[in-house]
């Protein structure tokens, strides 16, 4: 089957299935109140919705009516046409479940010709192989699985030994441990009584330390006192000499200071010395400078002279020169003359010449 053939295939199918879902709208209770609908539906519709539901009334059966299924194909050529069809959808009626299965079925028919239709021989080989590749995949599956099973099931029974294996060397384990819990209690209590009489025996040693410290003590704080007594006596030869070491810095003192005021009275001195000879200084800076400005004045006025004087000669010698063109020129220019002259006089006598002849 070609395209076209299919396309006009898929055509009827598909208006089979529109006019099959709006018949689907058109319920007993929308054929009952077909009068009712009128003003909603249209006058043509709505007759022809009484038309058909005494169709209905009168039959004895709806199969191999001839009547019945053509009062249905004009129902339906009328609500593919008439605009107000849509309505229907609206109304508060439920479609049958009978209907609605059909029209899911008739869908499901459609899209399972379409998709026979658009299928060419190559891809119905191709999913053909694709099955069939499917299936071997699934059948090896199925024997993979079967041999995982028995692989699981055999493993199963190895870790089970492994486990009664390993129970028991947890039993072996806790009975060592027990032993040796308690082989460790009797150390312990051992280990307690001996700490204990370690214990007494030190603090017999600790009391007879305690008391020959004691006596220690008692004796250094004896000989604290007596070293106290003493460092008074000492204490009090210590403030006579502080003292006379005070006085002895106090006459050190005066004869510093005596010093220092004799000193301070040359630095006066000296200063005074200082200031004359720095005015002194001054005084002869400010007549080196004023000599110095003259000194530059005149010889700012040296250099104007030789400038000037410079400027004349190069004034006179380019006077010279210019002179000296002017009659190198003059000469040559005179000198030209006198040659065309004669040139012209020499002329003339050849024209006179020639002209005798």
């Amino acid at each position: 089957m070609n395209s076209l053939e299919a396309g006009r295939v898929l055509s009827v199918l598909d208006e089979t299935l529109e006019g099959l879902r709006l018949v689907s709208y058109i319920t007993q209770d929308v054929l009952d109140t077909a009068e009712q609908l009128r003003d909603m539906l249209g006058e043509d519709l709505a007759n022809t919705l009484i038309k058909h539901r005494q169709l209905v009334q009168t039959a004895k059966s709806t199969l191999n009516n001839e009547q019945l299924q053509a009062s249905t194909l004009e129902l339906v050529r009328l609500l593919k046409k008439s605009p107000s069809a849509q309505r229907l959808q609206v109304l508060p009626y439920e479609r049958t479940y009978g209907i609605l299965q059909a029209l899911q079925y008739f869908d499901q028919l459609r899209l399972f010709t379409q998709k026979r239709l658009t299928t060419t021989v190559e891809e119905d080989s191709s999913n053909r192989e694709y099955f069939e590749e499917v299936r071997d995949r699934e059948e090896r599956a199925v024997a993979e699985r079967l041999q995982l099973e028995q692989k699981l099931r055999l493993q199963r029974v190895e870790l089970q030994k492994a486990a009664g294996s390993i129970q028991v060397s947890e039993d072996r384990a806790r009975g060592e441990v027990a032993d040796v819990q308690s082989s460790t209690s009797q150390s312990r209590s051992a280990i307690e009584a001996a700490a204990k009489s370690q214990t007494d025996a030190d603090r017999a040693a600790f009391q007879a330390d305690l008391a020959l410290a004691t006596r220690e003590l008692a004796t250094a704080r004896a000989e604290l006192a007596r070293l106290r007594s003493e460092h008074k006596d000492n204490e009090a030869l210590l403030r006579k000499a502080r003292k006379r070491a005070e006085q002895d810095v106090e006459v050190q003192i005066g004869e510093y200071d005596t010093d220092v005021g004799a000193k301070e009275t040359e630095l006066a001195k000296a200063r005074s010395e200082y200031e004359e000879v720095l005015t002194q200084l001054h005084e002869y800076n400010r007549g080196w400078s004023e000599m110095y400005q003259e000194r530059l004045e005149y010889e700012e006025r040296e250099r104007r002279l030789a400038e000037q004087r410079f400027q004349a000669a190069l004034l006179n010698l380019r006077r010279n020169h210019a002179a000296r063109v002017i009659q190198a020129a003059w000469r040559a220019y005179k000198k030209a003359k006198e040659i065309a002259r004669k040139k012209a006089k020499r002329a003339a006598a050849k024209a006179k010449a020639a002209k005798k002849k």
